[in-house]
């Protein structure tokens, strides 16, 4: 009975050591820190960039938002990201880009890149989250099929790319995570501010990474006479929809 008690004591007294030893840290986040989506795009001349956008809670006014990351699995390097704005009441969206070319010195790790490895790092009220996605940490290299190589993080679906053209056509197109071989992609847009709207399906264009993760899916709908359109985006497999409604303001043109 007596060692018994030595034993809970001893375990009480390394719960409290250890508590105190992390206060003001975590390791793992929750919702307090999630990358959205990150890009490795390649070009000529040399050129290089890793670039991509992070959603943070707003739990303090002073913060910093950094990416850890390593092109050998030896060094790792710091960036810090930039405040963009709002993503709703409690959350704000920061975005960071670094790159290279054959005419700069700057960042001479991205210059002969075959890989990028990183985690996100948020400081803010003397505390620091990680996305580290999960403990294995977030992975991009370039692209064989293409110069943009792009992951998704956080979201399902993320919208890319939408124009009204002169000729009255609504073009554009969005990143779709691969969930699963059978899904479908929808655009829902109005020209009225939504007191009607209409629905149209986007079409499988092409991979945007060497894992298969990530698609693009684009579309082309008719609009004549409209000036002005609202619209969003949404994935369904199985029974499941997803959105992408810009965080509830939807997307414009």
């Amino acid at each position: 009975m007596k060692a018994m008690k030595k034993l809970v004591a001893s375990l009480m007294m390394f719960t409290v050591i250890f508590g105190i030893s992390f206060v003001g840290s975590a390791f793992a986040s929750g919702n307090e820190v999630k990358l959205i989506d990150s890009t490795v795009f390649t070009y000529k001349y040399g050129y290089v960039s890793f670039n991509g956008n992070v959603e943070v809670e707003n739990l303090g006014y002073s913060k910093q938002v950094t990416i850890h990351y390593t092109t050998d699995n030896v060094t790792w390097y710091d960036t810090s990201a930039s405040y963009v704005g709002p993503t709703d009441g409690t959350h704000e969206k920061w975005s960071f880009n670094i790159s290279t070319s054959s005419f700069t010195t700057d960042h001479p790790e991205l210059k002969t890149l075959t890989f990028i490895k990183f985690a996100v790092k948020y400081e803010v009220n003397g505390n620091t989250y990680w996305d580290n996605n999960g403990g294995s940490d977030y992975y991009n290299e370039p692209y064989s099929f293409g110069s943009t190589s792009l992951i998704l993080a956080k979201p399902n679906l993320l919208g890319n790319y939408g124009e009204l053209t002169s000729s009255g056509t609504f073009v554009g197109n969005v990143y779709v995570k691969d969930l699963s071989p059978s899904k479908t992609v929808k655009v829902r847009y109005s020209t009225d501010n939504w007191a009607t709207y209409t629905e149209g399906y986007a079409t499988y264009t092409s991979d945007v990474n060497n894992f298969g993760s990530v698609e693009l899916w684009s579309f082309s709908f008719s609009v004549p006479g409209a000036t002005h359109l609202e619209y969003a985006f949404a994935v369904t497999v199985g029974s499941t929809t997803y959105w992408d409604n810009n965080y509830g303001n939807n997307y414009s043109q």
